[in-house]
């Protein structure tokens, strides 16, 4: 399994968020700045966020993006499908079929194809079990628990819209 950088950008810019003073929204191009990724790909990233319900987009002078519910409410499984889609990420393209029954075999073609299925079920089953486990594990982990170390009281809001130095 292969995840884009575009899952750890998001979770990035969700605490960005969170630790924004006064939550005002911040624009994208200070996001991507900060980030030090183009703006045009932080948009597309962005765009997924809003259409899940994790980040608002605020069109205004002073608008940009604000996070949609608490961070408490965002898990890692949220943020995940929002970048990755919800299918699953395991696909069989059936090469055992293709490389198995097209071989001379002292077998006949049902006893092959038999133990192909029992074998690829047996894998595909594993896999989606692992997939299972993983969501389930996502799920159970806020962007409130990024955060569980870090006083922000103590740590403090910042700007993002301060220029960068």
């Amino acid at each position: 399994m292969k995840m884009s950088s575009a899952v750890e950008q998001s979770l990035v810019v969700l605490v960005m968020l969170e630790l924004q003073k006064d939550h005002a929204p911040v624009k994208s191009y200070l996001l991507s700045d900060r980030l030090q990724v183009s703006e045009s790909y932080l948009k597309k990233t962005m765009r997924k966020l809003v259409v899940a319900g994790i980040v608002d987009a605020i069109a205004s002078k002073e608008g940009g993006f604000k996070l949609a519910r608490p961070i408490a409410n965002i898990t890692l499984l949220d943020v995940y499908q929002a970048i990755e889609g919800d299918g699953s990420f395991i696909h069989s393209t059936q090469l055992a079929d293709r490389i198995f029954l097209n071989q001379k075999s002292d077998k006949p073609v049902e006893d092959v194809q038999e133990v192909l299925n029992v074998t690829i079920n047996d894998v595909l089953t594993t896999f989606s079990e692992a997939e299972q486990d993983f969501k389930k594990r996502l799920k159970s982990y806020t962007i409130a628990n990024l955060l569980q170390h870090v006083n922000v009281d103590e740590f403090g809001k910042i700007d993002w819209r301060q220029s960068i130095d």
